[in-house]
């Protein structure tokens, strides 16, 4: 038997690694080299905690460093073109901006997570009221934000050998706590082949530079000379994603992967917030180590996976949380059977004129002939 202050110095060094996994990616040298480390065992320790127990190492972009702005859509779709809902959304993720949707198990309506040039985001409403107009949806709620980010790990509520979180509810943090800074960053330049770069490493940070030379079929010399001038320097990425509810899409097998019954996802919306409200929100949110991504600005938006055996806690915690707010907030359980992710919209990014895509009215023609199809086919 290991003596269990063994287990809790290593445990407390995957911790360590983590957090720097969080903001370097998996960069074995350069972490063993700050930690004071062997490569050799920070090596080990990476592929033993993390790799093997299924945690997906993974870019979190910076959209607005791209120019995206977060739109998150509440949907519906009539009883005609229900159980052709995720076909229709992933369909929506090729051309107009989707990258991720979830459906609600109690309502059935589906969140769905935009990243849209800010350009383009009259022309993408106008785009979906038009389609809602054509009967599509049945319900289209348009909740807009100024920024988006996925919330890093806080390893060290997590026991890497137990696979178990340990959380104090009723004293999360101190009491001297203050939400996590956030700034919207500027635009930045880029461009395809940066794009090409962070699409590859969003799927798995462990792709090496030769890899992805060899997927994307780049010269490799060009390929590193992007990622260290632009990618790096222009800093379009902030720091790294662990993967910790162990959900990830199979790019192989063209499926999404999921824990089943390891986690209870919330999606938590607040309309029309002020400033204070934000604020307020975020204290409360940002300290649960179960916080996955959020978005701010004129509304407030949070992505929660919950561990089932606190699933309790949880719904009470953030009903307090929102107690102020509660006839602006919606609260939705997630089914993660039915629920995808997607990269950054990369193949919208017109390489010639080295801006954003959106041809409204084709895009339009395209989805009514789809409607068309559909209802024939029920029919």
């Amino acid at each position: 038997m290991v003596p269990r202050e063994l287990e809790d110095d290593v445990n407390s060094r995957t911790v360590q690694l983590v957090r720097l996994l969080t903001e370097l990616g998996p960069d074995v040298p350069e972490i063993a080299r700050r930690l004071g480390q062997f490569k050799e065992s920070v090596r080990y320790r990476y592929k033993e905690k993390i790799l093997s127990k299924g945690f997906a190492v993974q870019a979190a972009v910076d959209h607005e460093r791209l120019g995206l702005k977060r739109i998150i859509l509440i949907v519906d779709f009539p009883v005609t073109y229900r159980n052709y809902a995720q076909a229709i959304l992933t369909a929506m993720s090729e051309v107009t901006y989707v990258v991720g949707f979830a459906r609600s198990l109690i309502g059935g309506e589906y969140v769905v997570n935009l990243s849209v040039p800010t350009e383009l985001v009259e022309e993408v409403r106008e785009f979906l009221l038009g389609l809602k107009e054509r009967g599509l949806f049945s319900l289209l709620e348009i909740v807009e934000f100024d920024w988006a980010r996925t919330a890093p790990m806080k390893p060290e509520f997590y026991d890497f050998d137990t696979g178990r979180w340990d959380f104090e509810w009723q004293n999360p943090t101190p009491e001297d706590y203050q939400a996590a800074a956030y700034m919207p960053s500027q635009r930045g330049k880029f461009d395809y082949a940066d794009l090409l770069i962070m699409k590859e490493l969003q799927m798995d940070a462990n792709r090496s530079l030769k890899e992805m030379s060899e997927k994307l079929n780049i010269n490799y010399k060009k390929l590193a000379w992007h990622h260290s001038a632009h990618v790096c320097s222009q800093k379009l990425l902030r720091g790294y994603t662990v993967n910790w509810m162990g959900t990830r899409y199979d790019y192989n097998l063209e499926k999404v992967l999921h824990r089943k019954h390891r986690y209870f996802a919330v999606d938590f919306v607040v309309r029309d917030v002020n400033e204070f409200e934000t604020m307020t929100l975020r204290q409360q949110i940002d300290r649960l180590p179960f916080l996955w991504g959020e978005a701010a600005g004129r509304n407030y938006f949070a992505e929660l996976a919950v561990p089932v055996d606190y699933v309790v806690e949880g719904l009470q915690y953030l009903g307090n949380a929102s107690s102020a707010v509660k006839d602006k907030t919606s609260i939705y359980a997630i089914d993660q059977t039915e629920a995808a992710r997607f990269t950054i919209p990369y193949s919208m990014y017109d390489q010639a004129s080295k801006s954003w895509m959106y041809d409204k009215d084709e895009l339009t023609k395209k989805f009514e002939k789809l409607i068309v199809q559909i209802k024939i086919g029920v029919s």
